[in-house]
């Protein structure tokens, strides 16, 4: 069986748009973007954690003019075998120079007690980093979780022709690599402290799933990018995107193409093999709306009940499904909320509060807190709901007390 390439469908993406950022999606597309593995070979100098008895030997030497092992183990009340073999390990790290039996800091050893920090050094380090395919501009630290991302070779994309695999002509500019060393946000890119003479030893175009929605607000349209990392947009990505002329150009080549007429009747023919009657309405921004009699949910039903106030797509064409039935929402309000719940762990009720009021919002409940919603279950019978919100509500009492 072929295992899905994103952990989470697109209706999800284009429900955070919505509800999440109150932005009016225009259409949506799963892409293969092209992004280069490039192996590099570097000297790399990474921070680590001091171990007690070096960070006060460092200092000694730093602070406390002590310069030769006996000095160290007088000043400290240690064993001069101890200190002695805690300053061959310094030596070794490159932190300690030794001159006729006298000791002083190399610049890296004061680098690292002035920084509290014990910096190492590895020559001939390698690894592999990640840029994007049009510009060789790096990926953020999330991409570099393998539990999580998966590149996928070029002959695999092949095997899920829903996603649109985009090319490039453009090759890897080594270029880059100098660039990404001299960044400081070396965190956010995942890079050690210090990265010096960066070498490519090879670069490989693979490819990463992700959906692109282009969403309309206010101050105009602009593309937000949703990858396996994460179920919300992912800021870098879709900055990197909207720069992507190539990416631009084909998103707004599809919009252009797009036949409304088409479109009706691809919507058209799937509510009738649903067996509903529908009409859809296309909105301004150019998706569409469907309002679904309320037997189409009925259990039993032609369409599964958590599609209500979500989307249905057909290519790259938006379908908000509705129903102006306030009993058949309120079911689907209640059903989603306790499969929401069902892996709740105590401490997250803040969070959890705020997935309550979107999940509501999505289906037509304006300004619902904790206290409206658990009526609502009592109202409905639901006990388990209703246990689970008042332990909700009960911690949030207890965090509430704990500050």
């Amino acid at each position: 069986m072929k295992k899905n390439v994103m952990p989470y469908p697109i209706e999800r993406a284009l429900e955070d748009v919505v509800f999440g950022r109150g932005l009016e999606p225009a259409r949506a597309c799963r892409l293969f973007l092209p992004v280069w593995q490039v192996e590099v070979k570097s000297t790399t100098t990474e921070g680590r954690p001091y171990e007690l008895i070096d960070r006060y030997l460092e200092r000694g030497i730093a602070e406390g003019a002590l310069s030769t092992v006996a000095d160290l183990a007088r000043f400290f009340g240690l064993d001069e075998p101890v200190v002695d073999r805690a300053v061959r390990f310094l030596v070794a790290i490159e932190h300690l120079h030794v001159s006729d039996g006298r000791l002083t800091l190399t610049e890296l050893g004061a680098r690292s007690h002035r920084d509290q920090v014990s910096y190492r050094v590895t020559k001939e380090d390698r690894r592999k980093l990640y840029f994007d395919g049009f510009g060789s501009r790096p990926l953020s630290r999330r991409y570099y979780d393998a539990g999580t991302v998966t590149f996928l070779a070029g002959h695999e994309v092949g095997e899920h022709s829903r996603f649109l695999p985009l090319t490039t002509v453009t090759g890897f500019r080594r270029e880059a690599l100098a660039e990404l060393a001299a960044l400081p946000d070396r965190a956010h890119y995942n890079l050690p402290v210090r990265i010096d003479g960066p070498e490519s030893l090879g670069e490989e175009c693979v490819f990463l799933p992700v959906y692109v929605v282009r969403a309309v607000d206010s101050r105009g349209a602009r593309l937000l990018v949703y990858s396996q990392a994460g179920d919300e947009a992912d800021p870098d990505l879709g900055a990197i995107v909207e720069r992507t002329v190539t990416i631009a150009a084909a998103l707004d080549n599809e919009e252009r193409g797009a036949r409304p007429d088409e479109e009706e009747r691809k919507i058209l023919s799937w509510l009738e093999k649903k067996g509903v009657d529908g009409k859809p309405v296309r909105q301004r921004h150019g998706s569409w709306q469907v309002v679904l009699p309320s037997s189409a949910f009925a259990p039993g039903g032609s369409v599964q009940l958590n599609k209500l106030g979500s989307f249905e797509l057909f290519d790259s064409a938006l379908v908000h499904l509705w129903c102006e039935d306030e009993q058949v929402r309120t079911k689907a309000l209640l059903s989603r909320l306790q499969a929401y719940l069902g892996p709740w762990l105590r401490g997250r009720a803040r969070d959890v509060e705020g997935r309550i009021s979107r999940i509501a919002r999505q289906l037509g409940f304006d300004g619902l807190d904790v206290a409206d919603v658990q009526e609502m279950a009592e109202r409905a019978g639901n006990r388990t709901l209703v246990g689970k919100l008042q332990a909700l509500t009960a911690d949030e009492k207890d965090n509430s007390g704990a500050v």
